[in-house]
């Protein structure tokens, strides 16, 4: 999350409102220190697996501490402590306790960081009961998310793209309110085709949309903002009115677009109303490769979405 510096106003405004607030890094913002002392805003030494194991212990004593990994890929190293503790500690005592903490860490960015540090791995913890997922879209839902996520009963795993900090509006989204979690954003209407767009993928799925519009082809753009939960019913309704979906994520196809169409395709009508014409436009199912030539191949463009939504709808691009 130091990537992406926007957020550490609202965390200052938050750790003001709640002084159970705590912050564990391996880096932690300056302003952060000043204002809030080393008690509550602790640099760590370079181990992902003990920051969030003191974490958990820390929610478990009324605290509620934030863990900022900043790579979403060191998520990985902290398999254990978040799916074997973090999210199942309430189920394992009988609701005695809650886990309320909040893991931040930025996903892919263009910066030819590598297979081991440009990944977007949220959908791999869309398969663990008891963690909520959230993934902001834009700059505004950035801010408004994390304020929520500061409110959740359990632990949260905040994802963010690095691009959004290259957004305007600022003074906007710093003064959003808290979002709920479970609530899809409705960006764009139309009747040709739903596009789902996740994280840093949202603005040109939507730019996308526009681009179509203007050739007459108005497609309904919806961000999920939260994975876990997930606005089943808003996708849902979404797709049984346009029949066609196209997915659009920098992440793996196999990853949160996959765990969406599964929920999606148990709803009543989706199946049926989609007739098999889904699309993607996500990475392949490889790692992310150094090499800019590469790379560039593996994020999902403007051109490629509309080709996608053309390709579900039957036309000649």
């Amino acid at each position: 999350m130091n990537e992406v510096g926007l957020l550490d106003l609202v965390l200052e405004e938050e750790f003001t409102r709640d002084p159970n607030l705590v912050f564990l890094a391996t880096n932690s913002p300056a302003s952060l220190r000043r204002r809030f002392g080393s008690d509550r805003v602790r640099i760590c030494a370079i181990s992902e697996q003990a920051m969030t194991g003191m974490a958990v212990g820390a929610a478990i004593s009324g605290l509620r501490p934030i863990v900022d990994l900043n790579r979403a890929s060191f998520a990985m190293l902290v398999m254990d402590q978040l799916v074997n503790h973090a999210g199942r500690m309430h189920y394992l005592s009988g609701g005695q306790y809650r886990v309320p903490m909040i893991v931040t860490s930025a996903t892919r960015g263009r910066q030819q960081l590598g297979p081991q540090n440009e990944q977007c791995p949220y959908g791999i913890f869309m398969q663990t009961p008891g963690l909520a997922v959230v993934v902001p879209g834009s700059l505004r839902d950035a801010c408004a998310l994390l304020r929520g996520a500061t409110r959740w009963p359990g632990p949260v795993l905040y994802f963010v793209a690095p691009e959004l900090n290259r957004q305007r509006g600022l003074s906007a989204a710093l003064a959003a309110a808290p979002l709920r979690f479970g609530e899809a954003a409705h960006l764009r209407h139309g009747d040709a085709a739903t596009i789902v767009a996740i994280g840093g993928a949202v603005k040109v799925a939507s730019d996308a949309a526009d681009a179509l519009a203007a050739d007459g082809v108005h497609c309904d753009v919806l961000d999920p903002r939260t994975l876990v939960p997930l606005d089943t019913a808003a996708l849902a309704a979404s797709v049984r009115r346009t029949g066609r979906l196209v997915f659009v994520d920098d992440g793996p196809r196999s990853g949160a677009p996959a765990q969406i169409l599964s929920r999606l395709l148990d709803e009543p009508g989706v199946a049926a109303a989609a007739g098999g014409r889904i699309g993607y436009v996500c990475q392949p199912d490889v790692p992310v490769p150094s090499a800019p030539p590469l790379e560039e191949t593996m994020w999902p463009t403007e051109g490629r979405i509309r080709a996608e939504v053309q390709r579900v709808l039957g036309e000649p691009e």
